[in-house]
């Protein structure tokens, strides 16, 4: 799903959550028997519960934030990231400001990190990520010191001064996605 509805499952805007249909759990095990990776950053809470119940490899949101944090439709639950961390999936935080901050005065990479933090501290280090969508939001959209990949070194700057250590940061920025591939192909 892409927020929509389709002939699998329902999407995060849908407005009957009905989760997943039949073909939907049948094309789950499809996915797992061909070790294709599984993303419901875009899935709607029902459908999300059905693609962890029924997926026996780590399940992927490649760019969702926190909604304790930022209560946004596409952001995920503790619950949720509980789930996808039993799997040994992985949670890369999106930068798009309208899921790192209801409050959208100045946003930055500060902003980013306090997602991170919060799933470091609720599931740990190793199910946590980067998932950008530089490709899919506007750099109007983006934090004010993270348009681009040449603004990554804020992020690791912002972690340090969080007190993640050389280790964890390489985790984040990209050893704990390399880890959920190798595990799936």
């Amino acid at each position: 799903t892409w927020d929509n509805d389709n002939e699998l499952g329902c999407g995060a805007s849908t407005t009957n959550d009905i989760g997943l249909t039949e073909l939907g759990k049948k094309y789950i095990k499809k996915l797992n028997s061909k070790k294709i990776i599984i993303d419901v950053s875009h899935s709607s809470e029902k459908s999300f519960y059905e693609v962890i119940k029924n997926s026996s490899l780590p399940v992927v949101a490649s760019h969702s934030c926190v909604k304790e944090l930022c209560n946004h439709k596409r952001n995920l639950n503790v619950d949720q990231i509980k789930q996808i961390a039993n799997l040994k999936g992985i949670i890369g935080i999106c930068f798009y400001n309208e899921f790192l901050k209801n409050n959208k005065n100045i946003i930055s990479s500060e902003d980013i990190v306090d997602h991170i933090c919060y799933i470091s501290n609720t599931v740990g280090v190793e199910y946590v990520g980067l998932g950008s969508d530089f490709d899919g939001v506007e750099k109007q959209d983006l934090p004010q010191n993270v348009k681009g990949i040449k603004d990554m070194y804020n992020i690791e700057i912002a972690l340090e001064r969080r007190g993640f250590t050389n280790k964890e940061r390489k985790m984040i920025m990209g050893e704990n996605w390399k880890r959920v591939i190798n595990s799936i192909i």
